[in-house]
């Protein structure tokens, strides 16, 4: 295979010029005309060309052309086929590039639509669970909100019972109370009726000490019982205390659920921006999937024209043969002329002499 850059052509154009100076066209003088190429490649192309020129004699002893016009016609013939196969091998090599380039573009294209579907999948996995995360939270909001009336509820319950307890604490109080002003009016009476009736006072005395005992007692039992009311009245303060603390806990977790709610709804705000943002890029992808329509049919135009360069080339090669043809038959008319003037000339002659 010729390197690049060392052409028939040029070894012909070379071997050509040597020839009309007298001079034997030999490898190595073609290499310094050159300035390079292998031994190989030189070679090649000069047995090539004296394979040519050999054929190009032949013909111009066989037609009676000059071989120099020959030359000429076979030179200027060569010239414009490597110049429509230079012309041939840019358009493959521009439409090569081009497909190649589109190709890309086709890849990158396709990867970046990849990319944002991809994108647009977790951008969709991430909406779908901010959306259960704030169902979740909206149920444990609700879930809250009703805990939080059956506590206010119950501690209303236990609010109302303390006032029922304090009011019997007080009724006990008032019982007591008067239970102490009838015995100190028993009394009265009692040394009152003792100067006029002792004897009746003595029989008495033993149920007033039974009834004072019983009293007592009484007195005795609602001491206890109010001491227990109060125990019972302290542990009520104290769960309601607690139960306040809890109500302030839940308060503070309905903040929290409330200010995660917010971020959820923020992060579904983003997500509508990523997904405007995605239908801008599929926008602007089929945008380009057009521009590479457009290029595609630019590519259809241009294989055209070559197939429209190709039969220019091949109604020239018609041509050149058809000319050919011309010109074989131009040289049988010139040769029967050349002969029927010379037998003209042979009888002219006969005739005078």
């Amino acid at each position: 295979m010729a390197r690049p850059g060392v052409t028939y052509h040029e070894v012909s154009m070379i071997a050509q010029r040597l020839t009309a100076t007298g001079k034997n066209p030999t490898i190595d003088a073609i290499r310094i005309e050159l300035g390079t190429g292998s031994n190989s490649t030189l070679g090649a192309h000069l047995r090539t060309f004296k394979e040519r020129k050999t054929q190009t004699q032949q013909l111009a002893t066989k037609e009676n052309i000059p071989e120099e016009l020959i030359a000429v016609i076979k030179g200027l013939w060569e010239r414009v086929m490597n110049q429509s196969e230079d012309k041939i091998q840019i358009i493959q090599q521009e439409t090569a590039q081009n497909i190649m380039q589109l190709k890309q573009e086709v890849q990158s294209l396709l990867q970046g639509n990849a990319d944002w579907q991809q994108q647009f999948q977790k951008t969709k996995q991430e909406r779908d669970a901010f959306a259960h995360e704030k169902s979740t939270l909206e149920q444990l909001l609700a879930n809250s909100k009703i805990e939080a009336a059956a506590m206010t509820e119950k501690l209303n319950g236990l609010e109302q019972k303390v006032a029922e307890k304090q009011i019997r604490i007080d009724e006990l109080h008032k019982q007591h109370k008067q239970t102490q002003a009838n015995l100190e009016h028993y009394r009265t009476a009692s040394l009152e009726q003792r100067t006029s009736d002792q004897q009746r006072f003595e029989q008495q005395q033993k149920l007033s000490e039974q009834a004072i005992l019983q009293i007592n007692q009484k007195v005795t039992q609602a001491n206890q019982e109010n001491i227990t009311l109060e125990k019972k009245s302290l542990k009520i303060i104290f769960e309601n205390e607690k139960l306040k603390s809890d109500f302030n806990a839940l308060n503070t977790q309905h903040g929290l659920i409330t200010t995660r709610l917010n971020d959820a709804q923020n992060e579904l705000a983003k997500t509508a921006q990523n997904l405007e943002q995605l239908h801008s890029f599929q926008i602007k992808f089929n945008e380009q999937h057009e521009k590479l329509i457009e290029l595609q049919m630019q590519h259809a135009l241009t294989q055209q024209q070559l197939e429209a360069e190709k039969l220019k080339y091949k109604e020239a090669s018609e041509q050149n043969k058809a000319l050919a043809a011309e010109k074989w038959i131009l040289g049988q008319e010139k040769s029967q002329l050349y002969g029927q003037l010379k037998q003209f000339n042979l009888s002219l002659e006969n005739n005078i002499a």
